[in-house]
């Protein structure tokens, strides 16, 4: 990992250092979606109007020996700040950029959904320890990367390299005006990920990634390394799309016994004409937390908890507009044995 690490910083200086480039051009994309939620669990139920938004300020270039340039930071959310950006120079030998909060390169997305990929579109577990747990990446933290050139490889397979020197850097726009100060990195200081993706045959598209933390800095005897790693494929037939993702991932801990989670996430997808998707989405994930090992006993204890989303979702694209509608149940949400909670979404898209 650190051979890697060392790679990826000499690639991106060695590119850096070219002729001033030629002016660029700024566009503007972007979105708005207001939905419609009502939502609870067992307890109670809520419901919520709103409308969120995205802007996209893009600008790219060309410097004088053929190497290309794009840059591009968001607005989104109800921050007014800037976010999600990025700066990328193209090579004959490939792709290197420098992001912040940007760049994703985990795998654990099967992009199957008439809306959107399963509990990534719509999921009423929530929080921090609620959420479903699918592994590191590097679009959480500042991060550079190594992209292959497309075409190099066979298969159209393309392969990431990404490397994180400092996980306490996740919102730096400015190394030198906004350099964090010393902070505690016992569940991890660097995170080195590599992803891969090919297409094989007409309309199967094969992925991965793995990730790995190093340099923790705990003092107790049992600190433990992070590593996540996502195994999937997504195939198109006619009218038809399948998606399939295995996934492990075990936090980084720097005490105390640790707890890792085993995902399955699968979905279908029918077009059923040019406007019209429906599809539907089963996504577990099971819990393994491991407990001390108590006084005057010889093992240790397990307890699993399986949390299980079942959703579908229906969309009605026409224009620069989409409607829909997606409805979610979890069993065990929170990765509480027990909670059941569940989700309608009414949505409006509009793209421009």
């Amino acid at each position: 990992m650190k051979k890697i690490s060392k790679l990826l910083v000499g690639i991106l200086f060695s590119a850096l250092v070219i002729a001033p480039s030629y002016a660029g051009e700024l566009t503007v994309t972007g979105g708005a979606t207001a939905t419609y939620t009502i939502g609870g669990d067992d307890a109670g139920s809520g419901k919520n109007l709103g409308i969120s938004n995205e802007l996209d300020f893009s600008a790219s270039g060309e410097l004088d020996n053929g190497y290309t340039w794009n840059y591009q930071v968001q607005l989104d959310g109800a921050s007014a700040a800037n976010d999600d950006t990025r700066l990328e120079i193209g090579t004959d030998f490939g792709t290197i950029g420098l992001y912040v909060t940007e760049g994703g390169m985990s795998k654990e997305l099967h992009g199957v959904g008439a809306l959107g990929a399963g509990f990534d579109y719509i999921s009423p577990a929530s929080g921090t320890s609620g959420a479903f747990k699918t592994g590191y990446d590097v679009d959480g933290y500042s991060n550079v990367q190594y992209h292959t050139p497309s075409g190099m490889l066979p298969f159209g397979a393309q392969i990431k390299l990404g490397y994180v020197p400092d996980m306490n850097d996740t919102t730096q726009m400015s190394a030198k005006e906004n350099n964090s100060g010393p902070a505690s990195h016992a569940t991890g200081r660097n995170l080195t990920q590599v992803a891969f993706s090919a297409s094989p045959i007409d309309g199967l598209t094969v992925q991965g990634d793995a990730a790995q933390t190093s340099n923790e800095t705990g003092t107790a005897v049992s600190v433990e390394e992070g590593v996540s790693a996502n195994l999937g494929a997504k195939y198109t037939i006619g009218q038809v799309t399948v998606g399939y993702v295995e996934g492990g991932y075990q936090p980084a801990v720097a005490s105390g016994e640790i707890t890792y989670y085993e995902n399955k996430f699968m979905g279908i997808q029918f077009d059923i004409n040019d406007s019209i998707s429906v599809s539907y989405n089963v996504d577990e994930s099971n819990s393994n937390a491991r407990a001390e090992v108590a006084d005057g006993a010889t093992v240790g204890t397990k307890t699993e908890t399986e949390m299980e989303q079942k959703s579908i979702q229906l969309a009605y694209t026409t224009g620069g507009a989409t409607l829909g509608i997606a409805q979610a149940e979890v069993s065990n949400s929170d990765y509480t044995a027990g909670k059941d909670e569940n989700q309608t979404v009414v949505s409006l898209a509009i793209a421009f």
